[in-house]
């Protein structure tokens, strides 16, 4: 179940990375446009705000791969921290609607898993 978990972690970290970079400009996406506002077109912040939420985006996606390393490595994890990033995660994907609906979808399956494995243990 760690490989599952990891990959998953992994996969999802990806995709933060690739709202790095489209709102850093360094990235251009047919499916993706760069855009200054939030919230479903609701707040304009601007290309500096936009670069600030881009950044959220980076360590969301370093967080990401840096819980998906220690799953691998045997290490032990803090749960707390994989909650953290994921509520972080769930967070930029609802500021970022409707271009982040798979993100939403990816959020809640690992919540459900985590609260699921609270109750199963299935990773310790």
């Amino acid at each position: 179940m760690n490989i599952v978990l990891a990959i998953f972690l992994f996969i999802h970290g990806f995709a933060h990375i690739v709202g790095f970079l489209v709102y850093w400009k360094i990235m251009k996406n047919k499916d993706v446009e760069f855009k200054t506002t939030i919230f479903p077109g609701e707040f304009n912040i601007g290309g500096a705000g936009i670069r600030v939420v881009g950044l959220f985006y980076l360590v969301t996606a370093l967080a990401f791969g840096y819980l998906g390393y220690e799953l691998l490595a045997g290490i032990n994890i803090f749960w707390e921290y994989i909650w953290r990033v994921t509520i972080v995660s769930l967070v930029l994907c609802i500021i970022g609607w409707p271009d982040t609906k798979f993100g939403v979808v990816a959020n809640v399956i690992l919540i459900l898993f985590l609260l699921v494995n609270d109750h199963f243990h299935w990773i310790v």
